[in-house]
């Protein structure tokens, strides 16, 4: 029920948005019989208007989506990190488990931070401006839209870039140290003469289960998170292809300035989707560095 429900808006988006364009192609050929101009753009001005409406009322369910799945992603990783971490230092050491907490502590203010705080409103700027270049039929404002779009993109890059690099540092060297704490300790245990040999088994057998269950909930951990990010993502995704399959039929027979909007607030739309899976994928990676770095050979 809910799909269909979707699908029912879906189709009604895609309908108005053809029939704004439809609308502004007509105002504009009919008035071009009339020698008075200011009638044809006070008509486009009236066309344009209705459709930053429209849009707007698309992109606030896209960035409401968005920033939901965020929320929902940051309360999954806060009430997941004590589980898993304790299961991280059971089966690689206390240094490893709890530096490991303390990283994804800090990755999820940077988070809140820098995606919902700082970059999800350098978006909205980005569809203000598209919305302002509209009124001029030079689009003026074109260059600085292409700028701020590269901008948004190369900060996302280096975002992932500087987080998973830290992590991929961090992973060379705190499951080495106790990884020499415990080699150290099992070597002095094996040395007591007549239960050495036995303690040396027995430990083994508790650290290769203690990988076993860490990976496990690491498992389950990734699917979970797979399946909270999936219809959120696709939902803005369709939303965004609408966008874009809209303008591209509407360019057809209406304005170029109707068009760009339309097809730009879908680009808006896509660099959303960027930020909701670059959040996604920072912690699936993450996850997948604490688990293969802390199996101790196993």
């Amino acid at each position: 029920q809910m799909m269909q429900g979707e699908f029912q808006s879906f189709s009604r988006i895609v309908v108005m948005l053809l029939c704004v364009g439809i609308l502004a192609a007509l105002l504009m050929n009919l008035t071009d019989l009339f020698e008075n101009k200011q009638i044809a753009d006070i008509g486009f001005y009236f066309v344009y208007l209705f459709l930053i409406l429209l849009l707007l009322r698309i992109f606030g369910t896209v960035t409401d989506t968005a920033q939901s799945l965020i929320s929902d992603m940051l309360v999954f990783m806060k009430l997941f990190m004590p589980v898993y971490f304790l299961a991280v230092g059971a089966a690689s050491g206390v240094t490893t488990g709890l530096l490991y907490y303390q990283f994804i502590l800090m990755l999820i203010y940077v988070m809140e931070a820098a995606l919902s705080a700082f970059l999800m409103p350098l978006i909205k700027v980005y569809i203000f401006l598209t919305f302002m270049n509209g009124l001029w039929a030079e689009e003026k404002l074109h260059m600085l839209l292409e700028l701020l779009k590269r901008v948004i993109g190369y900060l996302l890059k280096l975002f992932f870039a500087v987080i998973t690099g830290i992590s991929m540092i961090q992973s060379m060297i705190t499951p080495v140290i106790d990884a020499m704490k415990m080699s150290t300790l099992q070597k002095t245990i094996a040395m007591i003469p007549g239960i050495g040999t036995v303690s040396d088994s027995v430990a083994e057998l508790v650290i290769g289960s203690a990988v076993l269950i860490k990976n496990s909930i690491g498992v389950v951990a990734i699917l979970l998170l797979v399946l909270l990010c999936a219809l959120p993502a696709i939902k803005i995704w369709v939303l965004a292809m609408l966008l874009k399959l809209s303008a591209a039929l509407a360019g057809i027979v209406s304005d170029r300035r109707i068009t760009s909007c339309m097809d730009r607030v879908g680009e808006g739309s896509l660099l959303v989707l960027r930020i909701v899976l670059t959040a996604c994928c920072l912690f699936l990676i993450m996850i997948a560095i604490a688990a293969m770095t802390t199996n101790r050979g196993f």
